[in-house]
């Protein structure tokens, strides 16, 4: 208590006058007590009041004077020395500044500490209906240090309370909370005041609640699913790892075709060798992942290559994702863990919230901070500790106003004012009874239901099972907005009661449900199946809904676990079933789980792979498969099977036809023909053995190749020249007509007859004797032109001389004339008539020894040289003489004039002497002489008289000459030498 004055001095004193002045120290300036102190000055220098001095009383507290020192402390930009003297001058200034002003100082010991005012803010309450708990009171209690304040909020609390807590207030609320927040809005007015518009700090801290409740259930949800997906992942690992040991042996296969070398490349892995089929082995993968070490590839006589483990599975690709071997125990643990955490923060209070400091989110620095961090930046320390125990929670809005003649609950109040109100949505509020839902469309109608707000699970969950069509607009704006944020649609699949209805309601407004549901849904498995079934069951034939691989497969592996495949359903929703299967491109497995309608009408679709199941339930037990029975029984599957000849062939079982009757034969051929060529052959071997073509133009072009090749058509000259015409004398015709004989050929065109011959004789891929035997049954009536022989056909020309289908005549040897030897002599020896145009033929002097030497030359032919000598004469050698001279010796006679050019020839003496001994009584001197000349020199002195005695070899046929010459007196005796010869005497 401080107390002033100035005054003048009077003769008469009276009692001064008081005047007090309390809380000035509230206003945070000292420089008010200056200007009162001037105040104080004039009033009693004033006539008026001389003679009565004014007092003024100050109530107020010493710190108030600190605030000169601050106020006049230096500028960090004033003179060094002068802050110097500044600080020497204000060394003392707190207690100066206070005795100044005041000519009496008295100190009011205090009565209220942070350690009393616990007891004194109870005792406040002592006669109170309701009062603070003991534990709230000590929380606030230490730092209420002034009476004024505590009384103050005491006041405030009661009549808050009359109106809040009354009768007519809102049921739920509590005096703990009420005083909580007296108390906070003492300490905290102007945040008090914003409460209303929701921009308070106690609305920032609700708000960060509200955002670790969302973030955090989405991320326990998503860390629960990773681990259930690795935990199927796992369980599918022999699928992951034929799917990447497919994909590795493609890449291999490709590498193998760049090397170009001989063999298939081969793996070393751990000292063993996979080859390219083992790689689809799930021990092959798991080994590989364990130890993690390089795979060497090589291949038969390359050195090969290393690849390490990084390299594998980047050849591999996106297959390699999916390989990881799982500690499943851990991960379940996991699972279960995520799933609690979230069930807890999905109910929990802003206060336990607080507690869990463990759980984090991410902030706008990108730190992950927990909630209590997070708060104790937003609000002051007190209100910290209010919030943190819970004195203050989510509902301190409805402690801030009245809501007199409202009859709602707490939570929908709440609800109204953070969420309705705000036009905000809080996926995650909870409400104290479903009745309160109702309370809130009661109240707000369509500015809550057409607002952010609905978007809420516990709002959703009441209206979907009974009033699904309150939340049309909602369910619009979520399909709208699904590219983008798809949040709430993801969380209500997650947590949400009736997960099926709201899928069902989705189902016929968004094209996108199948991928969302397959692809992007954070949820496990069986939840997976049976909500793609509520959208599969509630679609839209009129919507064209997005597909992906992913949503193929799902519903090709999990059709047999919904009800739209296997529950009884009308036949109209049965084909709307297969319009959607069609449109997300995807197949029905096994018909045999499907209900009869659905089964009947995928049947119709041909929505299912073709496999023996299938086509027995298809076409009902016991139904021959052959494909002109299913043709007659269901012309749907029978065509579903031609688009499909791959599949059904390989569903045959081993000795099951695939045609039974013959008169079908062709047309099912036909049909095949026109789906599927490739399957045209197995089809025909598969046939019965009494299918074959009658007639190949009733066949489609495209399928003749097939049926040559198993041998399944008639024998006709017909048939043959069309498929030659065609296609020409092809390999699988040829295995036919090495071991065929012609039929109806006379109903074959002369013309084309011949074409057909001509066409045969030019198959050198065709056994030459079945040449030749095939063309003679064709019946030419005036044979082959051998000018139109070329090639393979002029090699043939023998045999077809052989076989009198070519003239016999040198026009025809004129086609091998300039053949080599060995041909013409195939020709010599086939010929008949050679004989009569032997000498007509242009052979050189190196063809007649040849072919006089020949075994295969007719002796005719040879006989008809022999007696030309005048032919013989242009193209004879000494060779040709000797071969001629050879012939002969065999018994063969030979004319003199034939003689004399073979040994002008240079025929050697011991053949011409043997030829000539028959011709030695008739033939004339001259002639003889003629010969001895060209005989050579031993033989010259023979041909004249003279006494001289030559001396000859001794050969066949010199006896008999030297005889001879004898006789006509040319030689007069000859004896045998003892040096074997024969030493001639001439006469003189």
């Amino acid at each position: 208590m401080s107390t002033s004055t100035r005054s003048s001095t009077s003769s008469r004193r009276r009692a001064p006058r008081l005047r007090s002045f309390e809380d000035l120290d509230r206003f945070g300036d000292p420089h008010i007590f200056e200007t009162l102190r001037e105040l104080n000055t004039v009033l009693n220098n004033s006539e008026q009041i001389r003679s009565r001095p004014v007092r003024f009383v100050y109530a107020v507290r010493d710190s108030i004077f600190e605030q000169l020192r601050v106020d006049g402390a230096p500028d960090g930009d004033a003179d060094a020395d002068a802050a110097a003297l500044r600080a020497s001058a204000l060394e003392s200034a707190p207690s100066a500044n206070r005795t100044k002003f005041f000519d009496l100082v008295v100190p009011m010991v205090p009565f209220i500490t942070h350690r009393s005012a616990r007891d004194l803010l109870m005792a406040e309450f002592a006669e109170s209906d309701e009062r603070p708990s003991a534990a709230l009171v000590n929380l606030v209690g230490g730092r209420l240090t002034d009476m004024r304040l505590i009384r103050n909020i005491r006041n405030e609390f009661e009549i808050y309370r009359t109106a809040v807590l009354g009768e007519r207030g809102l049921k739920g609320l509590t005096a703990d909370r009420l005083f909580a927040m007296m108390v906070y809005k003492n300490l905290h007015l102007e945040d008090f005041e914003a409460i209303r518009l929701g921009t308070s700090k106690i609305d920032e801290a609700h708000r960060a609640f509200r955002d670790m409740v969302t973030y955090q259930a989405g991320h326990q949800a998503a860390v629960s699913k990773e681990a259930l997906d690795r935990i199927a992942s796992n369980a599918l690992w022999d699928k992951h790892a034929k799917a990447a040991g497919e994909r590795l042996q493609k890449v291999l296969q490709i590498v193998h075709r760049a090397w170009r070398g001989g063999g298939e490349p081969v793996l070393q892995y751990q000292s063993k060798s996979y080859a390219l089929a083992a790689l689809t082995s799930g021990d092959f993968w798991r080994l590989l992942h364990e130890t993690r070490k390089e795979v060497h590839v090589s291949q038969p006589g390359y050195s090969g290559s290393t690849l390490s483990f990084n390299d594998v599975i980047a050849l591999v690709g996106d297959g390699a994702a999916a390989l990881v071997d799982a500690d499943v125990p851990r991960l379940q643990r996991a699972s279960r863990a995520a799933r609690e955490t979230k069930d807890f923060v999905a109910k929990a209070t802003m206060a336990q919230l607080m507690a869990r400091t463990d759980l984090t989110m991410p902030t706008d620095g990108g730190v992950e901070r927990n909630l209590d961090a997070i708060i104790a930046d937003l609000v002051s320390p007190m209100a910290h500790d209010l919030l943190a125990k819970g004195y203050i929670d989510e509902n301190f809005t409805l402690y801030c106003s009245d809501y007199h003649g409202i009859a709602i609950s707490v939570s929908a109040m709440n609800f109204i004012l953070h969420c309705v109100q705000a036009d905000r949505a809080d996926h995650r509020f909870r409400f104290d009874e479903a009745a309160s839902i109702d309370a809130v469309e009661k109240e707000m109608g369509a500015r809550f239901l057409d607002g952010e707000s609905v978007f809420n699970l516990e709002v959703f969950n009441h209206y979907l099972p009974m009033h699904p069509e309150l939340l049309d607009k909602a369910l619009d704006k979520l399909v709208m907005r699904a590219e983008t944020d798809s949040s709430f649609i993801d969380m209500y699949l997650m947590d949400g009661e009736s997960r099926a209805v709201f899928v069902s309601q989705l189902a016929p407004r968004w094209k996108g449900v199948f991928v969302h549901l397959v692809e992007k849904a954070p949820f496990d498995l069986l939840a997976a199946v049976e909500l793609v079934d509520a959208a599969v069951q509630s679609a839209d034939r009129d919507v064209d809904y997005d597909s992906s691989d992913r949503v193929e497969e799902f519903l090709s592996e999990h059709y047999a676990q919904m009800q739209a495949f296997v529950g009884t359903v009308e036949a109209s929703t049965a084909a709307d079933l297969v319009v959607l299967v069609r449109r997300l491109g995807t197949q029905v497995g096994d018909l045999t789980v499907l209900g009869d309608a659905q089964r009947e009408a995928v049947v119709t679709a041909s929505l299912y792979p073709v496999t023996r199941a299938n086509l027995s339930a298809a076409l009902s037990e016991g139904t021959p498969l052959a494909l002109d029975v299913v043709k007659a029984i269901n012309a749907t599957v029978y065509e579903h099977i031609l688009n499909n000849m791959d599949s059904y062939l390989h569903a045959r079982q081993e000795g099951e036809v695939t045609v039974g009757a013959s008169e079908e034969f062709v047309a099912v051929l036909n049909d095949v023909a026109g789906a599927a060529e490739s399957a045209v052959l197995p089809v025909v071997k598969g046939a019965s053995q009494t299918c074959e073509v009658a007639d190949l133009d009733d066949l489609d072009e495209t399928a003749w190749t097939a049926v040559m090749s198993a041998s399944r058509f008639a024998p006709t000259a017909w048939n043959v020249s069309q498929f030659v015409a065609k296609f020409g004398v092809r390999e699988e015709l040829v295995k036919n007509l090495n071991s065929i004989d012609f039929t109806e050929v006379e109903e074959v065109k002369e013309e084309s007859r011949y074409d057909l011959g001509y066409a045969l004789t030019h198959a050198e891929n065709l056994d030459s004797a079945a040449r030749v035997r095939l063309v003679k049954q064709l019946e030419l009536a005036n044979g082959l032109d051998p000018e139109r022989l070329t090639g393979a056909g002029l090699k043939l020309l023998p045999a077809l001389l052989a076989a009198e289908l070519v003239p016999d005549a040198a026009e025809t040897y004129a086609r091998v004339g300039g053949s080599p030897f060995a041909v013409r002599e195939e020709y010599f020896a086939a010929s008949k008539s050679l004989a009569s145009y032997v000498c007509e033929l242009p052979l050189s002097s190196d063809d007649l020894p040849k072919l006089m030497r020949s075994r295969r030359v007719a002796p005719t032919v040879k006989r008809a040289i022999a007696d030309d000598a005048e032919y013989i004469h242009g193209r004879l050698s000494q060779q040709g003489a000797i071969a001629i001279c050879e012939w002969a010796a065999k018994g063969n006679t030979v004319s003199v004039d034939l003689l004399v050019k073979l040994s002008e020839a240079g025929a050697p003496a011991e053949h011409i002497l043997s030829l000539l001994e028959p011709h030695l009584p008739d033939i004339e001197l001259p002639v003889l002489n003629q010969i001895l000349l060209a005989l050579g020199d031993e033989y010259e002195p023979l041909t004249r008289v003279g006494g001289h005695r030559p001396k000859l070899k001794e050969l066949d046929g010199t006896e008999e000459l030297l005889n001879e010459l004898k006789r006509r007196d040319r030689v007069s005796s000859f004896h045998p030498t003892v040096l074997h010869g024969i030493r001639v005497n001439m006469r003189r």
